[in-house]
């Protein structure tokens, strides 16, 4: 009986080895893998973390990486650009990029872009976090973003192959693969083609349903923080809101709440969600959402512009 019990113990043992053994040198074959992406979103995500040197940096959602035309800001303003914008991230995937990389370097202008619903409880802005599995134990301030998503994730990020389970194919796409946009060619910049005007209903059907109006308080939090931080490292911030095809008055609430929180931060803000200019312009619009390439070049000289004006 007492054999039997040592002989299941050794094998199990044994077992408990092999995984980590398996876990060890496969995951840190996927992490030499990872580090070789040439465009994408992990790609940008580990530029920001590990290499971000330029004069003006962006920073913020899909709004941010397909709007901000980052090789035409450059030649308007005579500066070193790029954009670290990412589809679908919120303001806690833009702190821990500008945390860690105003710890090696002081750019001359950091852009933040943001929705006018941007302080709003959304759970995805906690799901989506993922993104920064890879990047487990970087810093603290990386890893206190992954523990956003829960104790659980913490947990599972331990083992190495498990940050890494979910970007094989994406990762050896952009290793192999590499594509133009969210690339060192086009400096982050995810350019989009096509119009609305080719759309058989070009009039945006907006939504007249009352959402309930929930904050996301942490969110905003971690913003005031941030904003903080960039002062006291005598660096320059400028928030944006990019155009709209047309503005939907559910957001009125988050807008105004937006703006008071930039005010009291005394935060230069460029707002241009509402801007006539480009409201039911088809042909500058991707979606009823995003700006297309010829939207997004037009709404970047305009705000090099601006930026030339105040800054």
């Amino acid at each position: 009986m007492y054999n039997s019990v040592k002989i299941l113990l050794l094998k199990f043992l044994v077992l408990v080895i092999a995984l980590i053994a398996v876990d060890f040198v496969g995951g840190i074959a996927l992490k030499n893998l990872f580090y070789k992406q040439k465009s994408g979103k992990y790609f940008t995500t580990t530029q920001a973390l590990t290499n971000a040197n330029q004069d003006i940096l962006i920073f913020g959602n899909s709004h941010a990486v397909q709007h901000f035309d980052a090789p035409l800001m450059a030649k308007k303003l005579s500066k070193t650009v790029f954009n670290f914008g990412n589809q679908g991230q919120s303001l806690f995937y833009v702190y821990p990029l500008i945390k860690t990389i105003l710890n090696h370097h002081k750019p001359k202008l950091i852009i933040i872009n943001l929705d006018y619903n941007e302080f709003h409880y959304d759970l995805t802005d906690y799901q989506r976090l993922s993104i920064f599995l890879p990047y487990y134990h970087f810093n603290p301030v990386v890893d206190s973003t992954i523990a956003l998503m829960g104790n659980n994730e913490m947990l599972k990020s331990k083992s190495i192959l498990y940050r890494y389970n979910s970007t094989i194919g994406y990762m050896l796409l952009n290793t192999y693969h590499p594509t133009y946009n969210k690339s060192m060619l086009s400096l982050g910049f995810d350019p989009i083609q096509g119009d609305l005007c080719s759309s058989s209903n070009a009039i945006q059907e907006l939504e007249t349903k009352t959402e309930k109006v929930v904050f996301d308080r942490v969110k905003i939090n971690y913003f005031i923080n941030l904003v903080k931080y960039i002062h006291s490292q005598n660096v320059k911030l400028l928030v944006t809101t990019t155009p709209l095809y047309n503005y939907n008055h559910k957001y009125d609430t988050y807008k105004r709440q937006l703006q008071q929180v930039l005010i009291n931060l005394n935060v230069s803000y460029l707002d241009d969600g509402e801007n006539i200019d480009y409201k039911g312009q088809c042909d500058m619009f991707h979606d009823y959402s995003h700006l297309n390439a010829k939207g997004a070049a037009k709404w970047t000289e305009h705000c090099s512009q601006y930026i030339t004006t105040h800054f």
